[in-house]
């Protein structure tokens, strides 16, 4: 067998060959798309796919296609600037444009201190001015404060005073009007006195504004505030008046005319003139320049200051075109604060009052037109009320339920309402669809009834549908209020009234059953009681009566029979008893007051004994039990009389007997 010879040059070179090519490094998948990319993009010249290096480790599944796509990872999606940048390596002649590119990348930011990287942005003089008043205001209105109140608003002024815009600017934000009105609030008499001379000439501009209306009625509030724990001194007084002129003189001319029509400058008017402080001429002033016309004004100068607005009109020393002057004002004034939506403000309800006083049928109609959609809001004042209820009297069908259906909720409270109650009596006599009535305001009565028929208020509702203008029950302003004109009301009153008494009547029989005597020693429910037996002498109600009557006769001291409420009701009832039907006298006579004569002759139920005195079937048996009893009866009279008590029923007693 022939050997190869191979020179030792030549083995060498092989050996090194193999251990090269054993010590190669493997081509990664990587590898071979960046290659691959570069050759796709590289020579022809065109723009091809992106030559982007993406390093995937060994094993992993593909990154492209549907399923790489579902996995929702942003790795492989590519922003347009990113794309962009690679599109352009693309271009050009291979790995030199890719090395380019690394090459032209841009560094990263050295790394920032943290304090540094902790800094917001920077403020302005103006913006740190507004922070600081605001950490101020912070602190002021804080309960748990650790400086004093008037140190802080002192601080809060002096930043205030370094502003170049004028206080009626600042007080026309939100924030500038609070940080004001706390400044008021908790700072001293010198403080306040320095924001008002401030403030004391933009006035009437900062009381048309949103905010700055607020504002002014604080200073109204604080300029004119002395000490509630004692009498104010005579300097305190001078500097109250003199402030209250500063303010008052500021509103006059067109400067009133403007603040008035104005939806938050008639706010600060209203707040004048119904504020404690200020005069009655400076009131009337005030109302006056709006409600009168300035020729009126000019020829009877005493007038303004001299009497209310609504005798000004009735006053007999006006001329008939004088008379009409007015009211032909009054009725624009009126028309201008419904335009302007002043209806809720209860300075305007004195014009609405005055006007409808003097206005006639047509005015009226026309009135109402215009203001009964805002109707609801008269019912906050008197003089609202009673403009209402002249305009009930007017207003269609298609109005009064419109209204019924604004108060859903609140006749039970209207009712019970030191003013209202008349309109509610009103609405009972002039609205015609009282099955409307029934579901509306007689259902929340109804829901509320016990404290109707005990209210000081609300029982006249009730009794007014039970014995309606009844002299003893009603005064006459309550009975002028009622009877007012109501032309476009068409069902007959009588009709109108059985059928609303129909759903009340079963509910107020109920309260009185259960709660007899108590009802007839309430000053309220007694009238309701009595105004119940009068339209219907009901006999169950009388038997409650004295059964009551009978349990509180067994006390010592005659419980309920005592009272000189329930004796002065009992008189009454006994005054209504009829000569048919159940009696009320024998009965309480022979069950309540006989057994215990000598005790209800020295007390108050001697004036009951004395009104059955005039009964000629009783007064026998009455004359008996005194005359038999009369030495007892004398002896409680002087011990009553001795303990300071009037016996003068009893003294009566013994001279009849």
């Amino acid at each position: 067998m022939q050997l190869l010879t191979i020179p030792s040059a030549t083995f060498f070179d092989l050996v090194s060959f193999v251990l090269m090519a054993k010590n190669k490094p493997k081509k990664t998948k990587s590898n071979r798309k960046a290659r691959r990319g570069t050759k796709k993009g590289g020579t022809g010249g065109g723009e091809g796919k992106s030559g982007k290096v993406k390093h995937k480790s060994r094993g992993r599944k593909p990154t492209t296609g549907p399923k790489a796509a579902g996995k929702g990872s942003s790795k492989g999606k590519k922003s347009p600037k990113e794309t962009k940048r690679s599109m352009g390596a693309g271009k050009g002649s291979g790995s030199k444009k890719e090395d380019k590119a690394t090459a032209t990348k841009r560094r990263a930011e050295p790394p920032v201190d943290e304090p540094e990287a902790k800094k917001g942005k920077i403020l302005s003089a103006k913006q740190k001015r507004k922070k600081e008043v605001t950490k101020l205001y912070s602190e002021l209105i804080n309960p748990g404060r650790t400086l004093k109140a008037d140190v802080i608003v002192k601080d809060i002024l002096e930043a205030l005073s370094k502003r170049s815009s004028t206080m009626a600017e600042y007080c026309s934000t939100n924030l500038g009007a609070r940080v004001i009105e706390a400044c008021l609030k908790w700072g001293t008499k010198e403080q306040r006195q320095d924001l008002l001379s401030r403030c004391s000439g933009e006035l009437p501009k900062m009381a048309q504004d949103r905010y700055g209306h607020q504002v002014v009625l604080k200073l109204l509030l604080y300029a004119s505030k002395t000490s509630s724990q004692r009498k104010p001194t005579e300097e305190e007084k001078k500097v109250q008046a003199r402030n209250m002129r500063e303010i008052l003189d500021k509103f006059s001319g067109k400067n009133l005319h403007a603040t008035f029509f104005h939806r938050y400058g008639c706010r600060v008017i209203n707040g004048l003139y119904f504020s404690t402080t200020v005069k009655a001429g400076d009131k009337r002033r005030l109302l006056h320049s709006i409600a009168i016309p300035e020729a009126v004004a000019l020829r009877r100068p005493e007038l303004p200051s001299s009497q209310p607005l609504r005798k000004v009109l009735q006053a007999e020393d006006l001329t008939e075109q004088q008379k009409k002057s007015i009211a032909q004002h009054l009725e624009e004034a009126v028309e201008k604060a419904i335009e302007k939506e002043l209806l809720g403000l209860d300075i305007v309800h004195l014009l609405l009052q005055a006007f409808c006083e003097v206005a006639t049928d047509s005015q009226l109609t026309q009135l109402a037109e215009q203001c009964m959609d805002g109707a609801a809001y008269l019912l906050s004042s008197k003089a609202g009320a009673e403009a209402l209820l002249r305009l009930l009297g007017i207003a269609n069908a298609k109005q009064r339920k419109a209204l019924c259906r604004d108060l859903k909720g609140k006749f039970a409270a209207l009712a019970k309402n030191a003013v209202d109650y008349v309109v509610m009596i009103r609405l009972a006599t002039t609205v015609d669809d009282t099955v409307m009535l029934s579901k509306s305001m007689v259902a929340e009565w109804l829901q509320d009834i016990e404290d109707l028929c005990f209210d000081k208020y609300g029982h006249k509702v009730l009794a007014w549908l039970l014995q309606p203008d009844d002299q003893r029950l009603f005064s006459p302003y309550e009975r002028k209020c009622v009877a007012l004109p109501s032309p476009t009301s068409l069902k007959a009153p009588e009709a109108r009234r059985q059928e609303l008494v129909r759903m009340l009547k079963p509910a107020i029989r109920g309260v009185f059953l259960q709660k007899p005597l108590e009802a007839a020693g309430d000053n309220s429910a007694k009238d309701l009681l009595t105004a119940f037996l009068a339209a219907d002498w009901d006999e169950e109600l009388i038997a409650a009566i004295l059964t009551a009557a009978e349990h509180e006769a067994k006390k010592d001291d005659l419980g309920l029979l005592n009272n000189g409420t329930v004796t002065t009701t009992m008189l009454i009832l006994l005054k209504l008893e009829p000569e048919q039907g159940p009696k009320l006298a024998q009965p309480l006579w022979e069950s309540c007051l006989k057994p215990h004569a000598v005790l209800a002759a020295a007390s108050r139920c001697a004036f009951l004994m004395l009104a059955m005195l005039k009964s000629g079937s009783m007064k026998e048996s009455i004359v008996a039990t005194l005359r038999e009893h009369k030495a007892r009866i004398e002896k409680a009279a002087n011990e009553a009389e001795a303990s300071g008590s009037k016996v003068n029923g009893a003294r009566q007693l013994l001279a009849a007997a």
